[in-house]
């Protein structure tokens, strides 16, 4: 019953982000440097940074940092080739949804998840590649994106 609600709050959470991080930072950047190597690393690097939680993700709290990092990177290609934040603010709902809503840490940001992982978020980063299989949907979804845009 809560899928709307929680739908909807990925959405607010996901949009507020792009618009922050691509549709303010990237753009501003980008107005006054002609490197995409500036509009695109600095937001993405911010980005990045804010996902470390070592609290969370203990010892290996670098990895979803970095991860989160690539994943701005995808996300800026997305906007400076269409030119709107829209393809950013799908990819970025699509992999948000699922690890909110679905099938979620039962330690972290757990509370809509309609089932909880058997290990939590550090054991995951310790035993499992679930973070690069994430990082694999990511870059698949991305280049679908990038395939739709370029026609």
């Amino acid at each position: 019953m809560l899928l709307p609600v929680a739908a909807l709050a990925v959405l607010v959470q996901t949009s507020a982000e792009e618009l922050v991080f691509r549709g303010y930072f990237q753009s501003q950047l980008a107005a006054r440097f002609n490197s995409p190597l500036v509009w695109m690393l600095i937001p993405s690097a911010i980005f990045g940074l804010l996902h470390y939680d070592p609290d969370t993700w203990g010892n290996g709290a670098i990895w979803p940092v970095l991860w989160a990092f690539m994943f701005g990177l995808c996300a800026a290609d997305l906007v400076a080739r269409s030119g709107t934040l829209s393809a950013a603010i799908a990819l970025h709902f699509v992999n948000n949804l699922y690890p909110l809503v679905f099938a979620a840490f039962p330690d972290n940001l757990s509370g809509f998840a309609l089932f909880h992982l058997p290990w939590t978020s550090e054991e995951m980063l310790e035993q499992n590649p679930m973070l690069l299989t994430d990082f694999l949907f990511v870059l698949c979804n991305w280049l679908m994106v990038r395939l739709v845009l370029r026609r």
